[in-house]
């Protein structure tokens, strides 16, 4: 294959997140965005206009539907500039951003694909990376707004408010009234059309697991509008199906208040509320997201829930088809099909792993099997629910259910492990409902003789004309968004371009620092800073680590019950034992990299020490750099010059029998990197020579990194299949984390 033509097919995989009607990508709507004034960001933003904009800013997206990675508002440096997950301010280095291009990570279809650079695909220059590594610099100490004339909401107030107004509902529907909680959100200063937005995800995402013909409305309960009112039995739950949620729920503690137990007589359950941003994560998908719908476990069981006989409806030309070659799906061909529903319409999709003869829609247009039947490799199903909303099923060739499709067909680029996620995944695609699909089959089978005549009529019968399904798309359509409006939602309400149960899940998968652990723990920053103080030693790390930089939201998940209680005085809420336990979907990365300080603040002549600690085993560089750039590897040495460390091992530099020590010099700032590789090769530029010094210096940090990146970038442009270039990422694997520490 010429690299021209796989690059088409990897785009065409690439722009995939619709999960069964194919659609044509095109340019987004222009969204005003305004260079900024100071010449230092000015830099930046052109780096990211010209590099990263073309995948990840509304309004500039090219030959995409949806910003890549969920991530919409890149040109938005004072957004960005306030989220801890994607900038540390002053430390590029241990900035998300920073590090996808210092790490040869994005621009993906450079860095990753081997593009060959041009007007439009460009990868930040040796320049470009030092202007945006000065813009990050410059914002120095800077955190989000303080939002001081927000009234801060504690968790005392959360169970006050939800008892003042259990005590307003009627007796009949105190058992079944439950709530969603973003007040913690609110608390870390999320702006107001962001927090429009996650409510309404919330409330969208009820709908969706909900069995009932009629909506759940958007209801909230406070001034501040962070607390959502629910009931089950709108939903036609049971109290077993919250109970499922709680079982799982990591964040089962409350504070020790008089007002708890009302809530417990009153709804007869031990925590009648969770947080929203969990709830979007966690029960948009699999096996929650099966288990609350009741989903059939296969495709045939799910036609029959739904009245729908596939086969009869195909053979009686009841169905509509479209079938086509390029759908934005998959690199092959594809067909949706539309059948009648108890609740409205059924549509699948047949999909196929390759082109090849039966699994040529435009040779075998009828079946699936038969003489001139396709045979497909799987299937993905939108079904009306009874209220209007949307529910999903994905399907093997036998019908059996999936969680996720195989990447080896189709990937979702705004997940982390690029898996099309049944739920959460559709959800993203098809906000608005059903998408338009502009058949091919009917014309190349009816404008010649070549099939036989019962062939060429049952595709006419089958394959209606694009006005007629046209039409039928948007009447599906036109149902969707109505139940939308029903439920007191916008239907084209996003988030920086990402649909808006999408964007509050993001919102809780992303990295946890200080300021939002605070929230979440219901204590303002002040009163976190001083709890944290006297914590318990073994929550020491955790700690330092989210002052110094971030911590991986699974880390703090799995440790939030245990540290609550030990920084609040807040206790455990028993609920493990109440109904059996799903495992749920986990947020995470692949590899984390941790790195801190015994202290964040030195003197000079102070000698301080750094843990390293690895989710993996790699091949550890550790170095300092100061004021003006100027580098020095302190690990390896000429000591050490080992550099091989296990994963998990908490590894202090130095260690209390090393022969050497570090020792603060300077005043100012002191950036510490440690960079890990899977194998044992040079990183950042860096040569050693240990037979001429005991530490090796690099005395242009940022330059020696940048030609790094320069080299390997050249390198994997000449490579004749980008599909190569790809594949020696895991040779070259990085990952790194950075801190900031001062000298006083």
């Amino acid at each position: 294959m010429h690299i021209s033509n796989q690059l088409i097919a990897r785009f065409h995989l690439a722009v995939m997140v619709c999960l069964i009607l194919g659609f044509t990508p095109s340019v987004a709507r222009s969204q005003d965005v305004k260079p900024p004034a100071d010449p230092v960001a000015k830099a930046a933003f052109d780096t990211l206009e010209k590099s990263c904009s073309r995948c990840h800013q509304v309004g500039r997206l090219v030959e995409r539907e949806r910003p890549a990675k969920a991530f919409g508002n890149i040109l938005r440096l004072d957004e960005i500039a306030k989220n801890r997950a994607l900038i540390i301010p002053g430390n590029p280095y241990g900035s998300f951003l920073f590090k996808q291009i210092v790490d040869r990570e994005m621009p993906y279809d450079v860095m990753q694909d081997g593009v060959p650079e041009d007007a439009e695909h460009h990868a930040p220059n040796d320049t470009e990376i030092k202007q945006l590594e000065a813009w990050i610099q410059s914002l120095g100490t800077q955190t989000a707004a303080a939002c001081q004339a927000d009234k801060f909401v504690s968790n005392k107030d959360i169970i006050a408010a939800i008892a003042a107004d259990l005590e307003k509902r009627p007796r009949a529907r105190l058992k079944s009234t439950r709530y969603l909680t973003l007040s913690h959100l609110k608390n870390a200063c999320t702006d107001d059309p962001a927090m429009k937005v996650y409510s309404q995800g919330a409330i969208k995402l009820v709908n969706s697991l909900s069995r009932s013909s009629d909506v759940v409305t958007l209801e909230t309960i406070d001034p501040a509008r962070t607390i959502l009112r629910i009931n089950l039995d709108d939903m036609r739950w049971e109290a077993s199906d919250w109970d499922t949620l709680l079982a799982v729920y990591p964040y089962n503690v409350q504070p020790d208040t008089q007002f708890t137990s009302v809530l417990q007589s009153a709804t007869g359950t031990p925590l009648p509320y969770l947080r929203a941003d969990w709830f979007a994560f966690t029960a948009s998908r699999p096996p929650l997201y099966n288990k609350l719908l009741k989903m059939p476990q296969s495709f045939p069981a799910l036609g029959r829930e739904e009245g729908v006989d596939v086969a009869s409806d195909i053979r009686k030309f009841l169905a509509r088809r479209a079938g086509f070659q390029k759908s934005g799906v998959s690199a092959n061909n594809r067909l949706i099909e539309r059948h009648a529903s108890r609740s409205g319409y059924f549509w699948t999709s047949y999909d196929f792993a390759g082109n090849r003869q039966k699994q040529n829609l435009f040779e075998f247009p009828l079946g699936p099997g038969g003489d001139h039947g396709f045979d497909h490799d799987g299937g993905e199903t939108i079904f009306s629910l009874p209220n209007g909303f949307q529910a999903y099923l994905l399907n093997n060739a036998k019908g059996e259910s999936l969680d996720k499709g195989p990447t080896t067909i189709v990937f979702d680029q705004s997940r982390k492990d690029l898996a099309v996620t049944n739920g959460i995944s559709c959800m993203g695609c098809h906000d608005q409902g059903m998408r338009k699909a502009k058949d091919e089959v009917r014309a190349a089978v009816l404008s010649g003789r070549t099939f036989p005549k019962e062939v060429r009529e049952a595709v006419e019968g089958l394959y209606p004309k694009s006005e007629v399904m046209d039409r039928v798309i948007e009447e599906d359509g036109k149902r969707f968004t109505s139940a939308l409006i029903r439920a007191g939602l916008e239907p084209s309400l996003k988030f920086n371009g990402i649909e808006m149960i999408n964007a509050l899940a993001k919102r809780y998968e992303d990295d946890v620092d200080a300021p939002l652990a605070a929230a979440e723990l219901g204590l303002s920053r002040e009163e976190f800073a001083k709890s944290s103080t006297d914590a318990d030693r073994k929550f020491k790390p955790l700690l330092r680590r989210l002052e110094q930089a971030v911590v991986p939201r699974d880390q703090f998940e799995t440790v939030f019950r245990e540290l609550a209680p030990d920084v609040t005085d807040m206790v455990v809420v028993k609920v493990a034992a109440i109904a059996e336990k799903v495992a749920p979907p986990k947020p995470g990365r692949a590899v984390d990299l941790a790195l801190t300080s015994d202290k964040s603040a030195y003197r000079q002549g102070d000698t301080p020490t750094f843990s390293v600690v690895s989710s993996r085993d790699c091949f550890l560089t550790l170095t300092d750099v100061d004021d003006k750039g100027e580098g020095t590897v302190l690990f390896p040495n000429k000591f050490q010059q080992d550099n091989r460390i296990k994963a998990h091992a908490d590894l202090k530099f130095p260690a209390v029998d090393a022969p050497f020590q570090y020792r603060m010099k300077d005043k100012g700032f002191e950036t510490v990197i440690a960079v890990c590789t899977e194998h044992n090769i040079s990183v950042d530029g860096i040569v050693h020579n240990f037979a001429g010094s005991n530490f090796t210096t690099v005395p242009n940090y940022t330059r020696s990194v940048t030609r790094s990146i320069a080299v390997e970038a050249k390198n994997a442009a000449a490579k004749a299949a980008p599909v190569k270039a790809a594949a020696t990422k895991a040779d070259r694997e990085i990952f790194r984390a950075a801190i900031k520490v001062e000298v006083k």
